[in-house]
């Protein structure tokens, strides 16, 4: 989803396409804007919507717009996914060859945050998109390596054999 006052870019991984699924990522993201004080006035989307979804916006008293099909000029959401997916490869791109390619969801909220970091708000341009939603982001609190990293976890020793190995493998 695209806000454009703030000018975010949030995603929610969907296990299918599905009508339910589709409706509990919409509900997962639009909680998310709300409780930061955004809460939608107006939905632009394609024509693909289901009348579950359509509903659920109604209900909540958001102007719905349709947009037509393939027509990207007019939905300004699809050049955010544009930038939301070229993001995301670059990501999977930094991690180390050997990665499960389908662990790519624990990546999410990393992919989130260092793209909104990167675009600058729409209605406050001295801001970032990241800390007009969450406020100041805190680089002491949230370490943000490259993904895909291998690392080694330290097992303490009550966890492991005396000639065991100090750590086992993992990925950041």
């Amino acid at each position: 989803i695209y806000d454009v006052d703030s000018s975010i870019i949030l995603a929610e991984p969907m296990k299918s396409r599905t009508k339910g699924e589709i409706l509990r990522c919409y509900k997962a993201i639009h909680r998310v804007l709300a409780k930061n004080g955004y809460k939608p006035k107006l939905q632009v989307m394609d024509n693909e919507a289901s009348r579950v979804l359509c509903d659920y916006i109604a209900k909540n008293n958001i102007e719905l717009q349709l947009a037509p099909p393939r027509m990207h000029r007019q939905n300004l959401a699809e050049r955010a996914i544009r930038s939301f997916k070229e993001h995301f490869k670059a990501f999977r791109a930094t991690c180390d060859p050997l990665f499960p390619a389908n662990l790519w969801d624990r990546h999410l909220p990393q992919i989130i945050i260092t793209l909104n970091l990167l675009r600058q708000s729409r209605l406050h341009p001295t801001l970032l998109a990241y800390n007009v939603i969450f406020g100041v982001f805190d680089y002491n609190k949230t370490h943000i390596a490259p993904p895909g990293t291998k690392v080694l976890v330290h097992k303490k020793t009550n966890q492991r054999g005396s000639w065991d190995d100090n750590g086992i493998e993992g990925w950041y």
